[in-house]
């Protein structure tokens, strides 16, 4: 696993996949290799604070960030670290991607790793362990190993919006080189199928093959998150009655999840592919986040994370539920951060999922499917 070398105390904002502004950098590691103009002060305790009009930071692993415009920012004496911007910045990997964006904003990152930004666009915050990506605006949070976002529960996205976002983020998706022979070389960590029904992991599923192979119900029963499952209060309405309590649905889902991380399918079971989603929030039209999946006969969830612009990825746990067709997962080590679809809405091209931090709360996204064009390299 790859994380982006940007130190504990380096504070960045990140919109829709693109990195907002350097804020402040304190005892990570990164060094300032150059400035336009500006001043800071360094305490005896490792503590920092100063002002730049555009510079760069070259962090520990090799990444490199460019910012110009104003910018503020504070570290505390223990790694923590503030600030405010106006401007832009250009994030270059270790990996060699590269992100820009120009916004205002400002964010500010504690000593453990959480870390709590707002903007005036669309963005989100990054922790050494977590990533909070996206939104139109507002204020998002995130916590070591998980994002917790601003906006909860469900809301209305009618299929017309969905397709036509599914669109755009399809159109500017560039990463058709995940889940091939090379890339897996490169993760030698990620979960992989020994057997699968078809070719590829790359395969789209239809709700005729998916039923047929785990034997469910020829009727599908799909979860639109914010249409006929809704959130009101602290209650959960499916289809207009109350299903349960927020966070009863929410303990459900983790059930369900946990049941596929507990379970040990054979290394040489065959998979059925569902296909690659990419991860969006909002009004998100592009994602540098994907979701690999992959179901088994028993309803057991596997694929991958993979998030192209740390260039980071982790395994997938989850399980199907098969009275209700309720999928639930989880991502490498974090139970406690559930996502959630109907298995027969892992069949659309474009479906509302629900994501559970903890039982406390619980925020709508939206997979879009991908497809591999035709000539690019299978595994």
């Amino acid at each position: 696993m790859r994380k982006l070398g940007l130190g504990v105390g380096l504070a960045v904002l990140v919109g829709s996949g693109l990195v907002s502004s350097v804020l402040a950098f304190g005892r990570g590691g990164g060094r300032a290799a150059a400035g336009y103009r500006g001043a800071v002060a360094v305490g005896p305790y490792g503590g920092a604070a100063g002002y730049r009009a555009g510079g760069a930071v070259t962090t520990p692993r090799g990444g490199s960030i460019e910012y110009g415009g104003a910018a503020v920012g504070r570290t505390g004496p223990a790694g923590g670290a503030a600030g405010r911007y106006v401007g832009g910045v250009q994030v270059t990997t270790p990996g060699g991607r590269t992100a820009t964006r120009v916004s205002t904003g400002g964010a500010a990152v504690g000593p453990g790793g959480a870390a709590v930004g707002g903007r005036a666009s669309v963005g989100a915050a990054v922790g050494p362990y977590g990533v909070a990506a996206g939104g139109s605006r507002g204020v998002a949070a995130v916590g070591p190993g998980r994002a917790v976002a601003a906006r909860r529960g469900t809301y209305y996205v009618s299929g017309a919006t969905l397709r036509t976002q599914g669109t755009f983020v399809r159109t500017g998706f560039r990463y058709y080189n995940v889940f091939t022979p090379v890339w897996y070389g490169r993760y030698p960590g990620a979960w992989r199928a020994a057997r699968w029904v078809t070719a590829t992991a790359w395969v789209p599923a239809t709700w005729a093959v998916v039923s047929t192979y785990c034997s469910y119900p020829a009727a599908p029963v799909y979860y639109d998150y914010g249409t006929t499952v809704v959130y009101q209060g602290n209650a959960v309405y499916i289809n207009g009655e109350q299903a349960a309590t927020a966070e009863q649905y929410a303990q459900q889902a983790t059930e369900i999840s946990n049941t596929g991380r507990a379970a040990k399918p054979r290394e040489d079971e065959e998979w059925q592919p569902l296909g690659v989603f990419a991860l969006v929030r909002g009004e998100e039209q592009t994602s540098d986040k994907m979701f690999q999946l992959a179901v088994n006969k028993n309803g057991v969830i596997r694929g991958n994370y993979y998030d192209a612009f740390a260039d980071n990825t982790l395994p997938v746990y989850g399980s199907v539920d098969k009275k209700t067709q309720r999928a639930a997962w989880s991502v490498g080590e974090k139970q406690d951060v559930v996502f959630e679809a109907g298995i027969a809405n892992l069949t659309r091209d474009e479906s509302s999922i629900l994501v559970h931090y903890g039982k406390e709360k619980t925020q709508q996204f939206t997979l879009i499917r991908v497809e591999q064009p035709a000539g690019e390299q299978a595994p």
